[in-house]
């Protein structure tokens, strides 16, 4: 009798638990705003640092003139995104469309790699 109670209790808590946590908007990609700057900041400060880690990987592949050329070229794109940053956290709280300004400032915004580009065999499509 005890484990069925024990039972009932755990499928209740779990039905009340999930659409709750579901709704919080935290998974992968979902973001609800309006959003708190800080937070917003952070993932943006997550995603340069991740995109710096990339970048410096395929400078210590160039010759050094090339690698010089690439840091400037990333971190002008850097300033770029912080000046959007900057404006969308001014208020304390992100929008939405404030965050596709950022996401407009981005210079890869809708590149994929080639990935996105091939069929489901990993070929790709032929043109039209």
């Amino acid at each position: 009798m005890r484990s069925v109670i024990t039972a009932a209790v755990l499928a209740l808590a779990t039905l009340v638990a999930v659409p709750a946590l579901a709704d919080s908007g935290e998974g992968r990609g979902k973001q609800s705003f309006p959003m708190p700057a800080a937070a917003f900041k952070q993932k943006v400060d997550t995603r340069m640092a991740k995109a710096r880690e990339r970048m410096e990987a395929r400078a210590s592949k160039l010759s050094t003139e090339e690698a010089k050329q690439l840091r400037a070229k990333f971190d002008a794109a850097v300033a770029k995104v912080n000046a959007e940053v900057a404006k969308a956290t001014a208020d304390g709280t992100v929008t939405k469309e404030e965050a596709k300004a950022v996401r407009q400032a981005s210079p890869h915004k809708g590149k994929h790699g080639k990935h996105a580009r091939a069929g489901k065999s990993g070929h790709r499509a032929p043109k039209k």
